[in-house]
Parts: structure tokens; C-alpha cells; sequence
């Protein structure tokens, strides 16, 4: 049957079968071909700018993907607004475009809340180096007090109670110290005790040494006499609020 053609003149479709109907078909598969690969290829290019994103967020990326998210829109609109006849095609690109959808909700969301400072991977980070600062703050005034407290860290069971000391082994050395002094004894067993408390609140000892504690604990004892006028230096480890605590109790 003749159809209306270009110029108004009729023109008939190919015959099934001719070489014109399979140069039609074959037009029509090949034009099918590019569109499923480049299906393929933005569904790849998806894959790879999520984890650039997850990459960023984690701030290992600076900056954010913006010309490759550009990018992938742009093509993916060019798919959407194709007039495809396959099926399955068509389902492949709807498929691609809803999930491309969800990736950018997610990634605006993030966005935002990293602008407005309640992104919480970043408030983990924020705290992490706030209390890293005020270690170190606390380490330089560490000098010249009565008592070491431990680093911030949730109570084991919210009680403050006691350690038990371990009882140091005396010395002849250790006896015939002036002024109170430690005995290597005395500091290993402080030291020992000490980082048994640390463990029941379920801190990290970290770098901390024997010799370290020895060393510090040696320094303060002039000055808690000085300033309580007493004759000793008692050491106790205790657990209070939660944290682990080395605390100067003066003997007269």
C-alpha cells in the first residue's frame, strides 16, 4: 500500500524479505546497539562518580565531582528523551535513571550537611581532634599537680570506687630514701595498678611507660610537700567519675 511520502508523493514501504527491509532492520538494530552500550557506559560512569562521592565525604576527595555529575546528567537526559522501541532498552534507561535520581537526593543531603556542620562522620572527626587538643593541653599542665587524670572516656559502671593498690615490695634502697621517695618497686607497682584502672574504664594506657609515670610522680612530690608541709607522699590509684585517677595523699 502506497503512504504519503516526502513532496506529497506516494511511496511504498519495502517488501519483507528485500534488501531495502533489511537495510531497515539493520539501521534500526544498530541505532538499538549504541543506545544499550551507551546504557552500559553511563552505568559504569554511575558507579565510579558514587565512589568518588563516598571518597569525598570521607574527605580523601577536596573537591567535589561536579563535571562528571554534570556529565552523566546531561547523557543520561539525552538517553531519556530518545524515542526507544526495545522493550527491555527502554526498562534498562527508566532503571538507570531512577537510580541516578537517588544517587543525587543522597548526595545533596550529604552536601548540606557537611555546609551546615551536621554531617556525622565530620562531627566524629571534630571531636576526635577536640580531645586530642585537650590531651595535649592537659599534658603541659601536667607538672607541678597532685593527681594525673585519664584521658575523657565513658564509666565502666558510672560508680566511683577504689583500686586496691598493689603493695610494693620494700627495699633497702627504697628504705633509705629521704623526703618520701619512689623506689623502682613502688613506681611498677603504681604503674601496675594504674593501668589496670584504665582497663576497668576501658581506656587506652596508649604510650604511657613505667618510667614515664616514675618520672612525673618524682616531680611532684617536692612541691605536695612544700605545699602540705608533710613528711611522705602517698600514691593511690583510683576510679572516680568513670576515669582513672593517680591521687597524692600526704602522710604526716
Amino acid at each position: 500500500m502506497a503512504v504519503p511520502g516526502k513532496n506529497g508523493k506516494a511511496t511504498t514501504p519495502p517488501k519483507p524479505g528485500t534488501a531495502a527491509a533489511q537495510a531497515a532492520k539493520d539501521g534500526k538494530d544498530q541505532g538499538s546497539q549504541e543506545l544499550s552500550q551507551e546504557a552500559e557506559i553511563l552505568d559504569g560512569e554511575m558507579d565510579r562518580l558514587r565512589t568518588i562521592y563516598e571518597q569525598y565525604f570521607q574527605g580523601i576527595e577536596r573537591l567535589e565531582p561536579f563535571h562528571l555529575r554534570d556529565n552523566i546528567k546531561r547523557r543520561l537526559n539525552v538517553l531519556h528523551t530518545t524515542n526507544i522501541r526495545n522493550t527491555a532498552l527502554r526498562f534498562r534507561v527508566q532503571q538507570l535513571v531512577a537510580k541516578f535520581a537517588t544517587y543525587q537526593n543522597y548526595w545533596s543531603r550529604i552536601c548540606k550537611q557537611i555546609e551546615e556542620g551536621t554531617y556525622a562522620r565530620d562531627l566524629f572527626k571534630a571531636r576526635l581532634h577536640s580531645k586530642e587538643r585537650e590531651r595535649k593541653e592537659r599534658d603541659k599542665r601536667g607538672e607541678g599537680q597532685d593527681s594525673l587524670d585519664a584521658q575523657d572516656a565513658p564509666a565502666a559502671d558510672g560508680l566511683d570506687q577504689e583500686v586496691t593498690e598493689p603493695k610494693a615490695r620494700p627495699t633497702p634502697a627504697a628504705a633509705a630514701r629521704p623526703g618520701g621517695g619512689l623506689s623502682e618497686d613502688q613506681v611498677h607497682a603504681i604503674y601496675s595498678a594504674f593501668v589496670t584502672a584504665k582497663r576497668r574504664c576501658k581506656e587506652d594506657p596508649g604510650a604511657l611507660s613505667a618510667e614515664t609515670l616514675g618520672a612525673s610522680l618524682r616531680r611532684q612530690i617536692p612541691t605536695i610537700m612544700k605545699t602540705y608541709k608533710c613528711k611522705s607522699v602517698e600514691f593511690k590509684v583510683v576510679i572516680k567519675g568513670g576515669k582513672a585517677l593517680l591521687k597524692a595523699v600526704p602522710k604526716y
